[in-house]
């Protein structure tokens, strides 16, 4: 369910019906959202003399979206998914240098599995572009049932997510795609979200953020990763420059979210952005690509 559905949705829960301006208040959201609210899903809310409430559809709807978000409630000490997720992922291949592949730790990934459903991105249609931290796994582990993709150009990985789903029952879809090459044209503007942890060099930043962009439907997110060093806090800066240049729009920001294995030339910790598109949004690059994209060499596909 889109994000400002959702609040539109659950400020209209508690008593009494609100008024429009009074609803705005309560959900965070302009009027505008309001409105199209209103627009595309009638069947939700009824207005009675200038105030709303849920209709029994609207209820429906709104219990089905917080308890598919329920999941992602933080974890109790005596929680197994963390200890599960561990086990899950104790022979995963080793991070490929070349690839720019830095594992974060095993917390950081069961967290982004339940951001992820706490937020509603997984309801919308995910797609990990790179997953070498394996949140595709986790996700299963805090009681997501829907398919997820996978793409990524390391047969390693994918090999392992397919065993590793297999085993399990999990529906996750692996697609071995090198990004230097635009996204397969079925997969164009399919996806409701995206999450990516991209290269740290700027080329192959720009290039995952073209890509992802490629994949989002109009209304879709992006789950960003990146960091720097205090003493280089310009490379911070040129990212972000490159995500205005595409036309994306800030909605997020959770500081230091990801931790890592490795990576101490930024303190192995980074942020995690969420990003919205834009009537401006567009790829920064497009067709094929050549040239380095990474922090050392090239890639190899196997």
């Amino acid at each position: 369910m889109n994000e400002g559905i959702f609040r539109a949705l659950a400020a209209l829960a508690p008593s009494p019906p609100p008024e429009e301006r009074e609803w705005s208040r309560r959900s965070g959201e302009a009027v505008s959202v309001l409105r199209e609210t209103l627009r595309l899903h009638p069947r939700f809310i009824l207005e009675e003399h200038r105030t709303y409430r849920l209709t029994r559809d609207g209820q429906v709807a709104l219990g089905m979206e917080m308890c598919a978000r329920g999941s992602a409630l933080p974890a109790s000490e005596d929680d197994p998914t963390l200890p599960a997720f561990e086990a899950l992922v104790e022979h995963r291949p080793d991070a490929r240098r070349e690839l720019d592949q830095i594992h974060a730790t095993a917390d950081t990934s069961v967290r982004r599995a339940r951001l992820l459903v706490e937020r509603g991105d997984v309801q919308r249609g995910l797609c990990f572009l790179g997953d070498d931290d394996l949140v595709s796994l986790a996700l299963p582990l805090v009681g997501v049932d829907r398919r997820t993709t996978l793409v990524d150009v390391d047969s390693r990985l994918l090999q392992f997510v397919e065993d590793a789903a297999k085993e399990r029952t999990l529906d996750v879809r692996c697609i071995q795609h090198d990004l230097r090459d635009p996204m397969p044209r079925p997969m164009a503007g399919r996806f409701g979200c995206v999450f990516t942890d991209p290269p740290y060099a700027i080329e192959g930043f720009r290039l995952f953020i073209s890509r992802a962009i490629e994949l989002l439907k109009l209304d879709g997110r992006l789950w960003v990763a990146f960091g720097q060093s205090r003493r280089a806090a310009e490379r911070g800066l040129e990212k972000q420059a490159a995500l205005l240049e595409a036309g994306l729009v800030l909605l997020d920001m959770l500081p230091d979210f990801n931790a890592y294995q490795g990576g101490e030339s930024i303190g192995a910790r980074s942020d995690l952005y969420l990003l919205g598109r834009t009537p401006k949004t567009q790829p920064l690059v497009t067709g094929r690509v050549e040239g380095a994209l990474y922090s050392s060499r090239k890639p190899k596909n196997s």
